[in-house]
């Protein structure tokens, strides 16, 4: 699903906003990059603009999830002589809104090119504000690679808790084999009490993140 708004970052260098084909050719681009394949083994090791389009239609219509693409302000310094705002997707998916409790999982993917800017915490910062304050959920769940240290460190510094490990969950095609998956988690009152401060004092003190 997607929503026609647009979500400014707190230190406007960035927006969410809805996907729309001009970024489909760079969406292609990014989740075919070796950098962003080196940790979801599970990506196709082919895809094209064609995918990216035909997956942007397809998820228009599911009502689990919600889509935003990741786009530089014009007042980013990031942003000089870029061809395009476009520098990744976040999200939310795996939704539950009803009386078992409102809960979602946050994906993020940031283009090779601007890691270590600081921009992976800044749209994360983004989406959980949103996610807990704007749409009120009280649950938000993270998984990552268990050898994914940086997106790992990223978490635990953030104040997600380490819920356990699920042996052999993500598949390669390419190989065969599996990748065991960590998963953490963030409850409203955490975001509230701990991971909001954390998150905005990193982007204050503009120290780039290990995961962005």
């Amino acid at each position: 699903m997607f929503l026609d708004i647009k979500i400014p970052s707190k230190l406007g260098r960035i927006s969410l906003v809805p996907p729309s084909e001009v970024d489909d050719p760079l969406v292609a681009v990014l989740r075919s990059h070796v950098e962003t394949c080196r940790y979801l083994r599970y990506f196709p090791e082919l895809f094209s603009a064609a995918d990216a389009r035909d997956r942007r239609i397809k998820r228009e219509s599911e009502p689990d999830l919600i889509d935003f693409h990741i786009h530089l302000t014009q007042n980013s310094p990031a942003a000089a002589g870029a061809t395009s705002t476009f520098v990744g997707s976040t999200g939310i998916f795996n939704i539950i809104d009803n009386f078992t409790g409102n809960s979602c999982e946050v994906g993020i993917l940031i283009s090779p090119d601007h890691f270590r800017g600081g921009l992976a915490t800044e749209a994360l910062y983004t989406i959980l504000k949103w996610v807990f304050e704007d749409r009120q959920f009280h649950r938000a769940e993270f998984n990552t690679g268990t050898d994914n240290l940086a997106m790992r460190g990223w978490l635990e510094k953030a104040g997600a808790t380490l819920e356990g490990t699920k042996r052999e969950c993500w598949v390669d095609p390419s190989t065969g084999g599996f990748t065991d998956v960590c998963t953490y988690s963030i409850l409203e009152e955490e975001w509230k009490e701990i991971v909001s401060g954390r998150l905005e004092e990193r982007m204050n003190r503009g120290t780039p993140s290990v995961a962005g």
